[in-house]
């Protein structure tokens, strides 16, 4: 679409060094600001993405976009529409369209191909048993997405989400997770390892909307930054946050543990777009309103 407009402009551009003057004039400035108008109608970053990711959408007038054959409807904020989408894990590589409810505005979007590794573990019978009690896990869930239910309008971040702890790297997002040779959820958060206490650190201002001792996840914390944009803090030894409270970024909130379903200290971090985890990587390099 792009060079098709560069391409037009030349067009008109020629047409006025040939000696139509003014009308041509006229159509280059139209051109031009048809195309500006195009282009604030309805913005898609990055424009480029990959399975687990996460896109955001802005109309300054479009309440509701189209992707994937569904229908997002974008939040108010801030004089404009918004919405963060996330990239199912399964979604085909190839080229897609955002398109406006109305069918008036599109913009492209591009989902490459990305591979995923394995992740074993072997854990006792005892603690593989814990992956048992459904009842259990389904109660801390309903908790869990009730404390998700609701999200700022507002953004309470502007600056690019920080790695909340120090330590080693040991399970990359997305990793399909293996526990005791059978196939288990995919692992749609990091974890990152080091010794019992190291201080965990709020990624970026928000507000926190959970904090308890869970089943499986031990002592969590929940972050709401706003837009539907949550952050979670797992198995930690100290909670040090309480539901209410507005934290900053770097801010401590609890220390590192192996609480919950764990086998050894580590923190097990998440983002999610409302009750859906994505990739956090992208959230480190930038802020979301500078992705390109």
């Amino acid at each position: 679409m792009l060079q098709s407009m560069l391409n037009f402009l030349l067009f008109a551009t020629m047409t006025v060094s040939n000696g139509t003057g003014s009308v041509a004039h006229h159509v280059v400035e139209e051109a031009a600001s048809q195309w500006q108008q195009q282009q604030v109608s309805i913005a898609v970053s990055p424009a480029v993405t990959y399975p687990g990711d996460v896109i955001l959408v802005r109309s300054p007038k479009s309440k509701s976009v189209t992707l994937f054959s569904q229908t997002y409807h974008l939040r108010p904020s801030q004089g404009e529409y918004v919405r963060f989408i996330p990239i199912p894990f399964n979604a085909k590589p190839g080229s897609y369209v955002v398109e406006t409810a109305d069918k008036r505005y599109s913009a492209p979007l591009e989902i490459k191909a990305k591979t995923f590794a394995i992740d074993s573990i072997t854990v006792s019978k005892q603690m593989n048993s814990m992956r048992q009690d459904t009842n259990r896990i389904n109660a801390d869930q309903k908790k869990i997405e009730a404390a998700r239910s609701q999200s700022s309008p507002v953004p309470y971040f502007t600056k690019p989400f920080i790695q909340p702890t120090t330590g080693r790297l040991t399970t990359p997002f997305g990793y399909q997770r293996v526990v005791n040779g059978v196939p288990a959820n995919r692992h749609a958060a990091i974890d990152i390892a080091n010794k019992e206490g190291t201080p965990i650190m709020a990624s970026n201002d928000g507000k926190v909307v959970l904090s308890e001792s869970i089943y499986l996840t031990g002592n969590t914390i929940i972050i709401d930054h706003g837009l539907n944009v949550f952050s979670i803090y797992a198995h930690m030894s100290k909670l040090q946050a309480e539901v209410g409270q507005e934290v900053k970024q770097g801010q401590v909130i609890g220390l590192m543990g192996t609480t919950g379903f764990s086998t050894g200290p580590h923190l097990h971090y998440g983002m999610l777009i409302g009750n859906t985890y994505v990739n956090p990587q992208p959230f480190f390099e930038a802020s979301p309103f500078l992705w390109k």
